[in-house]
């Protein structure tokens, strides 16, 4: 019988599957409900050069599955020194290095504390509980105002915008449970897209095809989307976690009561942007990060120095969690003005309107509800792994949801993608 296997979203992990399985000689159609490659790596090019939207960053370059690509493609890569930031405070005063490394080291020491404490713990806490338990830095006198800022902004840097995870959801025992890659961060100058465009040569890519129902029949799976029926052999579905949770995708018969469960319990982060193009740089051109000591308006706490990368004017807004959501109910006109109105603060009121704009709503998205997944308060790693399982013989899941060792990243979508493409090509094997 001729394999025919439907993969559910033209995401990296779907075409990383895909292109393994065609390499097979196994026969692909990829269904996609977007009109466009890339899923959550979505490079806009509207402005007149590559903005990424989505994705941006590989991760840790050595032994990374995408940096290999990124070379194997010839695609030219620009680094990101996170160290190589200046910090303002609500007066518009630039905080001293010495200061804001003082307090790196004292975050860095009290988050350790957190991790160690939490270990010993009997039952998870989030992480806003176990900091306020267990990491003993800040202190309530004038004299510490800025230090505590300062720990405030780190904390808000590395957990929340890291995460897109509000605080009091985030699991202490999980948050930082995955693998990393060694080696600095790393964005793609021509954009992200580029990697997905080259996997994808030769594929065969349905796009605006939404799936509604999949069925495990006899001889194999049929998948329903609001235009058209398919039907294949097996089936390899990399559906965002987001979109997994809403239950608009039916499965027949139900899936497993253990991976309605892992979905149930994991959740997806919001990271936002909001890129802001300007007739001139009025910042500091040569850094990466600048950031703003931000405890009245929880949106804005960073703004990467877009310039490094396009060559433009250009820096973009970092929002995460419950405020990047509440910003989403609001038109783009009102986000870029906050966005305005906190670099006035930074720079003074010279600051001016931008020339233009892009604003994303990643958990308003249909097709993926969020940015990527995290293990709040009551799940566990075992969920990704649940996640993951395969459903008989028929049914593969894939996805960066899905990763152990590396969620919420490119890599770790990737990669899983190859995972799901083997199972199933061991599957097939092992029926002939």
């Amino acid at each position: 019988m001729l394999k025919s296997v439907l993969i559910i979203g033209a995401g990296i992990s779907g075409i990383a599957a895909a292109n393994f399985l065609q390499k097979q000689n196994i026969q692909v159609t990829v269904l996609e409900g977007r009109d466009r490659l890339g899923g959550r790596i979505y490079t806009d090019r509207t402005l007149g050069y590559p903005v990424d939207l989505g994705a941006s960053w590989i991760h840790g370059i050595k032994k990374n599955p995408i940096g290999k690509l990124a070379k194997q493609y010839h695609l030219p890569l620009v680094k990101t020194d996170y160290d190589n930031l200046v910090i303002y405070d609500r007066n518009g005063n630039k905080i001293r290095e010495k200061d804001i490394w003082k307090s790196w080291k004292h975050f860095a020491k009290a988050i350790a504390r957190v991790k160690r404490k939490a270990e010993r713990l009997e039952s998870d806490l989030s992480i806003a509980r176990a900091w306020e338990k267990f990491a003993q830095v800040e202190e309530n006198n004038e004299k510490q105002n800025e230090f505590n800022d300062l720990i405030h902004w780190c904390r808000a840097s590395e957990l929340l915008v890291e995460t897109g995870m509000d605080l009091e959801r985030l699991s202490c025992w999980y948050w930082d449970e995955d693998e990393d890659f060694a080696g600095a961060d790393y964005l793609f100058r021509e954009g992200y897209d580029r990697i997905v465009a080259q996997l994808s040569e030769n594929l065969d890519i349905r796009y605006q095809q939404t799936v509604t129902e999949m069925a495990i029949v006899e001889d194999g799976v049929t998948v329903t989307t609001e235009t058209d029926n398919f039907k294949g052999t097996e089936a390899i579905v990399t559906l965002p976690l987001g979109v997994l949770k809403a239950g608009t995708v039916k499965f027949s018969p139900e899936l497993p009561p253990t991976k309605r469960e892992a979905i149930a319990r994991l959740e997806m982060g919001t990271l936002n942007k909001i890129v802001l193009q300007f007739p001139e740089t009025f910042w500091e051109g040569d850094r990466d990060l600048i950031g703003y000591l931000n405890r009245e308006n929880s949106a804005f706490w960073e703004f990467f120095n877009g310039q490094k990368c396009s060559g433009r004017p250009v820096l973009i807004a970092l929002t995460a969690g419950k405020a990047a959501r509440e910003l989403e109910t609001q038109s783009d006109r009102e986000i870029v003005s906050q966005a305005i109105a906190t670099l006035r603060r930074m720079f003074g009121p010279a600051v001016p309107e931008p020339e233009n704009a892009r604003v994303t709503r990643w958990s308003r998205d249909r097709f993926s509800w969020g940015s990527y997944s995290q293990i709040p308060v009551g799940g566990t790693i075992e969920d990704r792994d649940r996640l993951a399982d395969a459903v008989g013989s028929r049914l593969f899941f894939a996805g960066e949801a899905t990763s152990r060792d590396y969620p919420g990243t490119v890599h770790g979508a990737y990669l899983s993608g190859l995972r799901a493409a083997r199972e199933l090509a061991e599957a097939i094997a092992a029926h002939k």
